[in-house]
């Protein structure tokens, strides 16, 4: 078996076209391995009205996703057998050629452990949103965290196809909290031999109101995902430490990578506290201090750029 599409399913809702789009792939070698995470909604349903040797079918015995997202990614592909891994969501749409269009680049860059077609995302109802840019067929890690962070790449993990061996050498998906930034972690971590990318759209990403990119606004997940983008971010300066730039064009936008990425992290907190409940931005300070690795300076950085845009309704550089 050459790939594993590996779903973990906990919502009813789009479950049947996001299987529709997996056997509708004009590849044929691939299993699909969907695992009930203890799902209140009727799932076996569902999935009982295929009859699709390729589908294999798991139940948790006790939910897991509801506590550790990344728990429940990591022990689902512990099913899988295919060379490759696409770790798959119960909403999202793969174009009826993914598969094989990427299965060409995978033979094509045997070494590389990512890779991922261009990306569109859709709202509940399939209206394209937004689409990225097209990027190069082959990406040293510099110049694919270059374009990342200046936000010119739509973020997700559905859509990329990972070497299942790497991935599990590396111990699985990286767990941050609330599985905030870990699939960029996981990209940069497997990304070391460069990323190779689709030049065609061949996903969809929905964003339907119901996943973990649009639900933030309690104070306990806030802070959870203060301190995974913390994290983050001193793995990404530690990841970028160990390669050496093989021009000095890739040297000039390390250099740059180096310069903007402190500023970044902390935009990304400004937004992540202006974007949360209200009493977030009353209580920021009280807040940041839960992350224990942030500096004083950093703190008050982010504080009085969160009252001038809440209270000011003046935005700085700083937040982008």
């Amino acid at each position: 078996m050459k790939y594993s599409f590996v779903l973990p399913a906990y919502k009813a809702a789009f479950l049947r076209e996001a299987i529709d789009s997996i056997l509708a792939q004009s590849y044929p070698d691939f299993e699909l391995i969907i695992v009930n995470d203890k799902s209140p909604e009727d799932l076996a349903s569902i999935v009982d009205s295929y009859h699709d040797e390729r589908i294999q079918y798991y139940v948790n015995a006790q939910n897991i996703g509801g506590h550790d997202l990344v728990a429940q990614w990591n022990h689902c592909i512990t099913y899988a057998t295919g060379k490759y891994l696409i770790l798959a969501s119960d909403d999202d749409v793969y174009h009826p050629e993914y598969l094989e269009k990427m299965d060409a680049l995978v033979d094509k860059y045997p070494k590389v452990n990512v890779f991922r077609p261009r990306v569109q995302y859709i709202n509940s109802r399939g209206d394209i949103l937004k689409q990225d840019i097209e990027l190069d067929e082959y990406m040293s890690l510099i110049a694919f965290s270059h374009l990342w962070i200046h936000r010119q790449l739509l973020k997700g993990i559905p859509f990329y196809i990972f070497n299942r061996q790497a991935l599990l050498d590396q111990g699985g998906f990286v767990n941050y909290p609330s599985a905030w930034y870990s699939d960029d972690a996981t990209v940069m971590q497997l990304g070391r031999n460069g990323i190779v990318s689709h030049s065609e759209v061949l996903f969809s990403f929905r964003n339907s109101g119901i996943n973990i990119t649009s639900t933030w606004n309690t104070p306990a997940l806030l802070v959870k995902k203060l301190r995974a983008t913390q994290f983050f971010y001193l793995q990404f300066a530690d990841v970028l430490s160990t390669i050496i730039p093989a021009s000095e064009a890739e040297a000039r936008k390390l250099v740059d990578i180096q310069s903007v990425y402190p500023t970044e992290k902390l935009s990304w907190m400004m937004w992540l506290i202006c974007s949360s409940h209200k009493k977030a931005v009353f209580t920021c300070w009280h807040i940041l201090k839960k992350i224990k690795t942030l500096s004083l300076s950093e703190r008050r950085i982010i504080c009085r750029e969160v009252f001038k845009r809440k209270f000011l309704k003046k935005s700085s550089p700083i937040y982008r």
